[in-house]
């Protein structure tokens, strides 16, 4: 342990046999690096920025003349807790040992104690090769290039939909009181009115309730697989309890009412699901929707029998439908064969990964923007109490307090308004975060229907091998009739799942490029109300106290404010 003149210097020396090789390390930390002549008796070495060991001569001639302070240990970069330990350029030091040249001035303090100077030159670090620094720079620096299908996606032709406005009010609350009934729920009007109807009379009027709505959209993932459909509102997170208490709010009847209407009017105006035939049978169905669809039949056995079927049906598709993180590795473990949806999944699955880490720490921010607004105005209110009652007894000294709750009122209320203009902008920033599941889901179809493709064509060419075998053999010449009609068979069916296969995958590319295209515009224009949002809620906030500074000093012409305090 060398001490300098403003830092430490330890010298460590390990000497460690592994597979008959030997490990030199040092290490030096902070404070000047003296500079010392070898040893007499070790042999002659040439000059280096490292460190010299007499074990590893030929490891430390072969290595190229380089500046900066490295960790020979495991080639990091050391920290300066002064400053004054970072090599200079043409500087020839040797670590771990005290310098002999009276001649070298006393390091002395620097900006940069402290610092982690890593490849930067000019600060002595040791710079990075160029292969290394473009290898990160493309890691972390830079997203990967979008892909064909992205890039030379073109908008088809305006949807058409079927329908004009679709409303859903008029919550009503339905208690059972048979045995299998089952808990209260809310059933909501959905009215549909034409596409050119200026009438304003309603087409169809027919009442629902959340749980078919849910059942609706698992039929239209299967009408449409591989389609991208909107975000439908998720369930109540109190639902259990308040069906246990038997007391649900009217309020957020009225809240679900508003969020099925916004849902709804986006599956009719989508370019799947606007076609499907159960978004027209759900519409205007005037029976129970139990009657077409068992999952949600009014009769409890009804319903528990086709929830079950359905249940032995997805076990059977769950390894593959499974929502994974979404990725090249997945698609190609199902049999993708298609250059562009393998760079999509690697493109879109860095880009969920993106959305879903960074929206929620919008919302929260968002969420916290109101609360300070809150808390301004409460602690302004107080504030204003306060003045008034001290104004009882002394009014000049209420006078600041009501000048600073004024002031507090003000912002709060401004910052209060800014948190709700923000929550209203990144709604398309949320609508993309919750699609974000539903583009996994549709990547899963995809990957669904290529595994079907593989058994529907291994079936095929089972049949087709078990054919050859019997006609080479001489079999019955009924027996051969009917295994030519199974392999003609299989092999149909082979055929027609490999054309689903491509359907989906052409889908998929157009459901891809069309919310790409929309979240860019949609985007686009919430960042700039966003930011002229905070431009205008910083000017004003910085107007209210600026106000608040002139009332103080037209009340207290006196008091001496420093410029220092008032910027």
């Amino acid at each position: 342990l060398s001490e300098s003149s403003n830092g430490f210097m330890h010298d460590l020396n390990l000497d460690d046999h592994h597979n008959g090789d030997y490990m030199n390390m040092g290490m030096g930390v902070g404070g000047q690096i003296p500079t010392a002549p070898p040893p007499a008796a070790a042999p002659p070495v040439p000059a280096s920025s490292y460190q010299q060991y007499p074990n590893a001569q030929q490891q430390q001639q072969q290595q190229p003349q380089q500046q900066g302070v490295m960790n020979a240990m495991a080639g990091s970069y050391y920290y300066s807790t002064t400053g004054a330990g970072q090599m200079q350029q043409g500087q020839q030091q040797t670590i771990g040992r005290p310098s002999n040249n009276v001649n070298t001035p006393p390091p002395q303090p620097s900006v940069l104690a402290g610092m982690h100077v890593g490849h930067n030159v000019h600060l002595g670090g040791v710079p990075a090769s160029s292969d290394a620094a473009s290898g990160r720079q493309n890691s972390f620096n830079q997203f990967p290039v979008a892909p064909s299908v992205l890039t030379n996606y073109t908008p088809p032709a305006p949807f058409d939909p079927l329908y004009g406005k679709i409303t859903v009010n008029d919550p009503m609350l339905i208690q059972g009181s048979g045995l299998f009934s089952g808990p209260p729920h809310w059933t909501y009007l959905v009215t549909v009115y034409g596409k050119n109807d200026t009438s304003n009379q309603p087409i169809s009027a027919v009442r629902r309730r959340f749980r078919h709505f849910v059942a609706l959209e698992d039929r239209i993932r299967t009408s449409v697989p591989g389609a991208i459909l909107p975000p439908r509102p998720d369930k109540h997170p109190a639902r259990a309890i308040e069906e246990a208490s038997a007391s649900q709010s009217a309020d957020f009847a009225q809240q679900r009412a508003q969020e099925l209407w916004f849902y709804l009017n986006a599956l009719v105006r989508h370019p799947c699901a606007g076609m499907a035939p159960e978004l027209k049978l759900f519409l205007t169905l005037q029976d129970h929707i139990g009657t077409a669809w068992p999952e949600v039949s009014s009769s409890a056995f009804t319903r528990l029998t086709a929830v079950g079927a359905a249940a032995v049906e997805k076990m059977s598709e769950s390894v593959d439908g499974v929502l994974q993180e979404l990725g090249t590795a997945q698609q190609v473990a199902a049999g993708e064969d298609s250059a562009d949806i393998l760079a999509l999944a690697a493109y879109e699955g860095r880009r969920i990964g993106a959305v879903s880490s960074s929206v929620p720490k919008i919302e929260s921010a968002v969420v916290l923007m109101r609360e300070r607004g809150d808390r301004l105005g409460a602690t302004g209110l107080e504030m204003s109490k306060l003045s008034k009652d001290v104004a009882w007894c002394d009014r000049e000294l209420s006078m600041p307090m009501d000048v600073l709750s004024s002031a507090l009122l003000r912002c709060g209320r401004r910052t209060k308004r800014l948190g709700l203009e923000l929550g209203a902008a990144i709604s398309p920033f949320v609508i993309q975060y919750r699609m974000c599941r539903y583009e996994q889901m549709a990547f899963a179809d995809r990957r669904s229907v290529l595994k079907r493709r593989t058994e529907a064509r291994s079936k095929a060419d089972v049949r087709a091998a078990k054919l050859m075998m019997n006609q080479s053999s001489m079999a019955y010449p009924g027996t051969l009739d009917r295994m030519e009609t199974e392999a003609a068979m299989y092999d149909e069916m082979a055929t027609e799942v490999a054309k689903e296969a491509d359907d989906v995958a052409l889908r998929l590319q157009n459901e891809v490029g069309r919310i790409g295209a929309l979240r860019v515009k949609q985007w686009d224009s919430s960042m700039k109300v966003i930011a002229s949002g905070f431009k205008e809620a910083c000017a004003e906030n910085a107007a209210i106290w600026e106000s608040a500074l002139e009332a103080f000093k037209r009340e207290f012409p006196d008091v001496n404010i420093p410029e220092a305090s008032v910027s």
